[in-house]
């Protein structure tokens, strides 16, 4: 491990929803949280919105924040380029809220979330994968299991 990956932020955990809302009291509340799957009713398919809240450990200063998404077929939208971050001086951590809205699922299969991190000349990445299915085509395959499993 290089000087560098021992002083990287760590990525705690992304985790997938439908709405990030900040509440009084300094709460969050997340909606419609997902288990790294979303089923849409068909493909391609526009969502208002898909929320990304993110937590990274280990971090101080100042850091320049990059969130792109790599659909499977390649195509990579920025959602967030070169933000500046200030983290407080003894937090050592961040959390981001990410809201790609509108949202376009216009293949089935995994996606990636790119995240960067630039502190002066150290450039860190993290992924984050998650998979967005077709409802229609998996409605046809459960009806024609439920046919096949009724000739039996």
């Amino acid at each position: 491990m290089s000087e560098n990956q021992a002083n990287a932020p760590k990525h705690e955990f992304t985790i997938l929803c439908d709405d990030i809302r900040a509440e009084m009291g300094g709460k969050t509340s997340l909606m419609g949280l997902y288990d790294h799957h979303i089923i849409v009713p068909k493909i391609p398919f526009d969502l208002p919105k898909v929320c990304f809240y993110t937590k990274f450990s280990k971090m101080d200063g100042q850091f320049k924040f990059s969130f792109s998404i790599a659909s499977p077929d390649g195509t990579r939208k920025d959602v967030i380029k070169d933000s500046d971050v200030q983290i407080p001086e003894g937090a050592k951590e961040g959390t981001f809220n990410v809201i790609a809205s509108p949202f376009s699922a216009n293949s089935e299969g995994l996606y990636e979330v790119i995240m960067g991190l630039t502190k002066g000349s150290d450039r860190f990445e993290y992924v984050y994968k998650f998979a967005i299915s077709n409802g229609e085509r998996l409605q046809k395959e459960y009806e024609q299991a439920q046919e096949k499993d009724n000739k039996k």
